[in-house]
């Protein structure tokens, strides 16, 4: 079951609550009781992996490297 994060607009608390996910979230109650808490929408976490993402990636060839390889 999925966690979904809500903030309250009267108290401030921000708060998680499990819902299935055929649930509509159409009144959710916050743990003070206040009643219209609002879902908080947050960016997913995202790791690249794999060659090209990183500056190390494509590095310039360095003074030393060139010179080895026209000897």
């Amino acid at each position: 079951m999925p966690r979904y994060d809500f903030s309250c607009p009267i108290c401030g608390q921000v708060f998680e609550k499990n819902l299935p996910f055929n649930a509509a979230p159409t009144e959710v109650v916050c743990p003070a009781g206040h009643r219209g808490a609002r879902r908080v929408y947050a960016a997913p976490a995202v790791v690249f992996k794999g060659g090209g993402f990183y500056v190390t990636d494509h590095r310039p060839a360095s003074a030393s490297s060139a010179e080895s390889k026209s000897s």
